[in-house]
């Protein structure tokens, strides 16, 4: 006879009555399988909780990764060179925290993929079996890449501490550098300034000898005027300054003729150029190396004693003579004497001859 929706309305209540057919009418009624079914379901519900578990820890880590990452940010900006190996390698390991996260996308979606087949679990389960143990190869594949970073991650932190170390034995050779720098350049400033006294004092010496030599050539020409003058004068004799001014008072002032006191030597004879001529007078400025400015003078000086009426020839007597001077000495007709060698002295007496 049909079964019909009474007898089954009816059986619904008789075994609300008696709940121990329950039992036995789903023993005869499912599978084996859909019996095992809520126990895979609690099993895979365990197993979603460690995983949920695990990615909690390692996000932990991961935080964790993160503090140290900017700890040794902070770090590294004070390491100059070894700044961009360490850049690098966090490069590296931020590709590499990038493929973990991209992996444990895979894996939040496995775990979509495997609720929508739990869903469908009494026509689909050894599918799911089949997933769930990849899911326990990639998992544990998971956790070894995991342990890699992590040793990674060590060796990182260890070659860090190394390098702030380097740097900081670096910065400490730096500053003996800089302190030895600073003494060095401190002792050459002395040294220098050693050296600038020793030259004030060299340009001391070198015009106090100058003005010695002067002294003494001028002797030299005073005590030896024959000998040095003759080739030029006969009976060439040294005129004291006193014995001339009685000739100068009168035809020059009073400064002129202190300028012609300061005349190094005067010396007077007659000039074997022309033995029958007048007297002739020289007007000789003596330095230790003849410049311009005795050239000048002797020029000048001569010049004054021509105002006052007498025949002067302007002389420059030294141990050297400058270009400048034998310049010059052209120019203004002055007669020079070197080491008792002359030059100019017939030109130097026709020009004060003739004025």
């Amino acid at each position: 006879m049909a079964f019909t929706i009474n007898d089954l309305q009816d059986l619904t209540r008789l075994l609300a009555t008696r709940p121990e057919w329950l039992s036995e009418i789903r023993r005869l009624v499912l599978t084996e399988e859909l019996l095992a079914l809520p126990d895979i379901v609690r099993s895979l519900a365990e197993a979603q909780r460690r995983t949920e578990q695990r990615l909690e820890e390692l996000a932990e880590a991961q935080r964790r990764t993160d503090q140290r990452l900017e700890e040794l940010a902070r770090a590294l900006q004070e390491l100059a060179e070894a700044q961009r190996r360490t850049d690098q390698r966090l490069e590296e390991l931020a590709e590499a925290q990038r493929r973990t996260e991209q992996r444990l996308e895979a894996l939040a979606e496995a775990q979509r993929i495997m609720e929508q087949r739990l869903e469908a679990l009494a026509e689909a389960q050894r599918r799911t079996e089949q997933r769930l143990e990849e899911l326990a190869e990639a998992q544990r594949r998971t956790e070894q890449r995991l342990e890699e970073l992590a040793e990674a991650q060590r060796r990182t932190d260890q070659r860090l501490e190394a390098l702030a170390e380097a740097q900081r034995i670096t910065e400490q050779r730096l500053e003996a550098l800089a302190e030895a720098q600073r003494r060095t350049e401190q002792r050459l400033e002395e040294l220098a300034e050693a050296q600038r006294r020793t030259e004030e004092t060299v340009r001391r010496l070198v015009n106090q000898m100058a003005e010695v030599r002067g002294d003494t050539l001028e002797i030299k020409f005073r005590d030896k005027a024959h000998a040095y003058f003759g080739r030029w004068l006969r009976r060439a004799r040294v005129i004291p300054f006193i014995e001339a001014e009685e000739q100068l008072e009168g035809k020059l002032t009073e400064d002129e003729i202190v300028e012609l006191s300061l005349t190094d030597i005067l010396v007077r004879g007659r000039p074997r150029l022309a033995p029958g001529a007048e007297e002739v007078w020289l007007a000789v400025e003596v330095s230790s190396v003849v410049d311009a400015n005795d050239v000048s003078r002797a020029e000048r000086r001569a010049a004054l004693l021509r105002r006052a009426g007498l025949r002067a020839v302007p002389v420059a007597a030294g141990a050297r003579i400058n270009s400048q001077a034998r310049s010059l000495a052209e120019t203004l007709h002055v007669a020079l004497m070197r080491d008792g060698t002359d030059e100019g002295w017939e030109r130097a007496y026709q020009a004060a001859t003739q004025n």
